[in-house]
């Protein structure tokens, strides 16, 4: 087996910008929708210092929020800031709006950032009852508002994780300790009208590599009991969590989650066989992301998987109004068939008929993750826009561009060149007025 020592992680645009800037009236070739207002928020790690390009996390690194305010057919303003005074890691993963704050997120500990509406550091927030580090990723219940996510907290709680719910008012509303063997990394979970899924997966820490000074101490464990547990969300306690035996791999992104009417969970995800067995420094050259379907049994205890696209698949979303339902419509960012990394296409999947759209952004350019946002009174599931960071490496320069979610491969609705280059980071959201 081979040990990849060097890491990828510092070089092309994954490498860190050094200035916050702010520019006004970007340029826009198109036409912005009218009815679009509001922010397109990014966040990613962005080392202040330089790290040992030899050992270098991707995953570590201090936040950095990139943002484009769109109102009145413009691109009125980009900023780019740092999240908070600079620890070498904290909220630098995703970033949401809820309940009228915008929040800077990350796993395993660090409470979330809240930023005002101009990327400014407010401080840190524990939603009225946090008991632990939050998520990079809660999961809206676009019928009660609700935020539901899976919370552990490193080094301080190193056996056991929390089911949280936050209302749509901002405050925790439910906590509920599940116990683990372990550590595990638990990067999302998946939510349906009656569950919500723990990912209990064999990738975790090793007490050894933590006390020998590794700045990430997670690995692949061959051994490990891989399970799912689904909560219902009416529980109240742990010894009301069902577990659910799963073949040892790995997931970081469920595209979307539903009940199917024989009682069952339904999982599209973004599966891997492996993660950080044979490279310790970042997920590309471990096994390739494919879109899977994980139904999970309540009454069996067991885990069905299936290979929906054996292609490379990263960061998927959907729309947020069938976020938990039954859905058609998925958009992931594809990976170059010869390699593990995932930014060479954006594809549309319909999960209905079994097919695809993509579209190819050119051997130069490299695009981030795929966000939906929907028109006003939508007369359909894909009726609206998808907005993506386009990397193009001739220009060193990063744009964001605008598609018909209905044809995404034809042209543009509206490309809007940005300032800063927008390294390759992780995840985003649109927060509309």
């Amino acid at each position: 087996m081979t040990i990849y020592d060097a890491s990828p992680y510092m070089t092309g645009n994954f490498a860190p910008v050094s200035e916050e800037v702010t520019a006004h009236d970007l340029l826009v070739t198109g036409s912005i929708p009218d009815e679009l207002s509001g922010r397109f928020l990014r966040n990613g790690p962005n080392p202040r210092e330089t790290p040992v390009s030899d050992t270098h996390h991707w995953f570590l690194g201090d936040g950095m929020v990139h943002g484009i305010r769109i109102s009145d057919g413009k691109a009125q303003w980009y900023r780019n800031r740092y999240v908070g005074a600079g620890s070498g890691f904290g909220p630098n993963t995703s970033i949401i709006g809820h309940a009228g704050k915008t929040l800077a997120i990350v796993e395993a500990g660090p409470l979330p950032v809240e930023l005002d509406d101009e990327l400014n550091h407010i401080g840190p927030t524990d939603l009225g009852g946090l008991p632990s580090g939050y998520t990079a990723h809660p999961k809206l219940d676009p019928l009660t508002g609700e935020l539901h996510a899976v919370c552990y907290q490193w080094p301080d709680q190193v056996d056991k994780v929390h089911y949280v719910v936050v209302d749509r008012e901002g405050t925790v509303t439910k906590s509920i300790p599940i116990s683990t063997p372990t550590m595990p990394m638990i990067h999302d979970m998946a939510l349906t009208q009656t569950y919500g899924a723990v990912f209990d997966l064999p990738v975790a820490v090793d007490f050894e590599l933590a006390m020998g000074g590794s700045p990430f101490p997670l690995r692949w464990f061959n051994d490990y009991n891989a399970r799912i547990g689904l909560v219902p969300r009416t529980a109240n306690a742990e010894d009301e969590v069902i577990w659910c035996e799963i073949d040892p791999c790995f997931a970081y992104h469920p595209m979307n989650s539903y009940d199917a009417d024989d009682g069952t969970v339904v999982i599209d995800i973004c599966e891997y066989d492996s993660m950080f067995d044979q490279d310790r420094n970042g997920p590309f050259r471990d096994s390739r992301p494919r879109l899977a379907r994980w139904t999970v049994d309540p009454t069996t205890q067991k885990v069905r998987r299936e290979t929906l696209d054996d292609g490379v698949h990263e960061f998927p979303r959907v729309s947020d109004a069938v976020g938990t339902l039954p859905y058609r419509y998925g958009y992931t960012a594809g990976g170059n068939p010869n390699t593990s990394e995932w930014f060479y296409t954006t594809i549309k999947h319909d999960m209905a008929a079994n097919t695809q759209e993509t579209r190819n952004w050119g051997g130069h350019c490299e695009a981030g993750e795929p966000l939906f946002i929907a028109r006003e009174s939508a007369a359909a599931e894909d009726d609206g826009w998808v907005m993506v960071l386009v990397f193009d490496a001739e220009r060193n320069a990063t744009d964001l561009v605008l598609l018909d979610a209905t044809d995404i491969a034809g042209d543009p609705v509206a490309t809007i060149e940005l300032p800063q280059r927008v390294p390759h980071g992780f995840h985003g959201n649109w927060v509309s007025d």
